[in-house]
């Protein structure tokens, strides 16, 4: 066992210790990891940035509909208004309001049920086996 501010710890910590400072980059020079500069930052750009999140939007079964497949569909739907108010003038805001209308469906829908989030722990899910019975109980029993 080695010792660690007056504790003594076990190699098994010391070295998950060990792993994570040079996760961190405190140890041994930063794990292998470039240094950023301001200029990586600004690397990825705008357009890039909405393809990323359209192709994110549009992942999963082609006819789920997702909070974040209706808000682009607001989004196209309002650009596409701005687009063609050259054409048919005054008819596009119909259009747009549609869009604005759409947009903000799909954010509420984002708000009345936000996306799961699984809990991980050292990058393992961490699975809640308790019914929902168990859970009441339990949060009965806290009080």
């Amino acid at each position: 066992m080695a010792h660690c501010g007056g504790f003594e710890v076990s190699s098994k910590y010391q070295r998950e210790i060990e792993e994570i400072l040079q996760k961190a980059g405190d140890i041994g020079g930063g794990g292998g990891r470039k240094p950023r500069s301001a200029s990586s930052d600004r690397g990825i750009g705008f357009f890039r940035l909405v393809w990323m999140y359209v192709r994110q939007s549009l992942g999963g079964r082609f006819w789920s509909i997702s909070p974040g497949r209706v808000m682009l569909l607001g989004f196209v739907l309002l650009l596409s208004a701005l687009l063609i108010i050259p054409l048919v003038g005054g008819r596009a805001g119909l259009l747009g309001w549609a869009g604005l209308i759409v947009f903000i469906i799909g954010y509420g829908m984002v708000l009345v049920r936000p996306p799961k989030v699984q809990k991980k722990w050292r990058g393992e899910p961490i699975e809640d086996d308790a019914s929902w019975l168990d859970r009441i109980r339990r949060k009965i029993n806290r009080r």
